[in-house]
């Protein structure tokens, strides 16, 4: 009964949006838009070239209130291959139909979930070639979400999603999750935030800042989770600071980092510390990337220090 009271209120404040548009002109013809990030890693003592992405989508306006946007990703690296006897993967990312009126909004099908700040940034965006572990990558699922935004004062979003990730057909326990964010900017290029994220095994919050300015770009974030069937608390932070060294041209970065996959475990600890920079031909749109991060273990250290070269190519 609380999942569907949820639905239907979500759904009434979407049709509401609707209802309340007035016509106007507006171009419906669709936009091929997409971008490329192929590298060359090493990682410990291997080394090798990687297609990191490869996303096309198809976007545009259904008419002055309503938008669509349908994205598959190709990728050689991060996710099981489809077909499994393939080195290469296909998957779908956004799949949705968001509408607008005013401050209101809403989305509807598969889209990036309201809870950490580095997975709603988009990985053409990022100081970085890989988000923090704690985030590691952006979260999707399928469902409905609700908006409110008061520009550059206030962002407040709701969603119920099924809870099973992105490119999930059925929801086999059919228990839905939940998830709600909030986000102030007390002045201008600070935006303070916090988020909850609810299954019905686990819980999640998290709290998230970012700065922006002239020349410098800061962020911080700590997300800590809790499974109530093993009690295991998963937490983890990242501290990420950018400074333009040649304003449009070149980035300069740094990031400190700390992820404890099991609290109940004394010896898994691990400690980044990332350096790199960003050298931009035509912005985002055609840049080269380099990082090198250096983890230290609890305990055993591993051979797993990570230096990236990426080139992004956006249109």
């Amino acid at each position: 009964m609380r999942h569907l009271l949820s639905a239907v209120i979500l759904a009434a404040g979407v049709s509401s949006l609707v209802s309340a548009q007035t016509t106007a002109s507006v171009s419906t013809a669709p936009k091929l838009t997409g971008y490329l990030q192929p590298r060359f890693q090493t990682v410990g003592d291997s080394a090798t070239f990687v297609l990191r992405r490869a996303r096309f989508a198809i976007e545009g306006a259904i008419n002055a209130w309503a938008t669509y946007r349908a994205q598959v990703e190709m990728r050689t690296l991060g996710a099981p291959a489809t077909p499994p006897a393939s080195p290469l993967t296909l998957s779908a990312t956004d799949l949705w139909i968001k509408v607008s009126h005013n401050r209101w909004g809403g989305t509807v099908g598969q889209f990036r979930v309201p809870f950490s700040l580095e997975s709603l940034l988009s990985s053409t965006t990022l100081e970085t070639t890989e988000r923090s572990r704690i985030v590691n990558a952006a979260k999707r699922d399928i469902g409905m979400q609700a908006e409110w935004r008061m520009p550059d004062r206030v962002t407040l979003q709701a969603a119920v999603v099924n809870g099973e990730g992105p490119n999930r057909a059925a929801n086999p326990d059919n228990r839905m999750a939940y998830y709600a964010r909030a986000v102030v900017t007390p002045v201008k290029g600070l935006d303070v935030g916090g988020a909850f994220e609810g299954y019905s095994d686990s819980t999640g919050i998290d709290g998230q800042a970012m700065y922006k300015g002239t020349r410098w770009t800061a962020r911080i974030e700590y997300i800590q989770a809790h499974n109530r069937r093993t009690d295991i608390h998963v937490r983890g932070w990242y501290a990420l600071a950018a400074y333009g060294a040649i304003p449009r041209r070149v980035q300069l970065e740094g990031r400190l980092e700390q992820f404890d996959p099991n609290d109940r475990v004394a010896t898994d600890r691990a400690t980044g510390y990332l350096f790199g920079a960003q050298y931009f031909v035509k912005g985002d749109d055609f840049k080269l990337l380099a990082d090198y991060e250096v983890f230290h273990e609890q305990v055993a250290q591993l051979k797993n220090n990570r230096g990236v070269i990426q080139m992004q190519v956006r249109w």
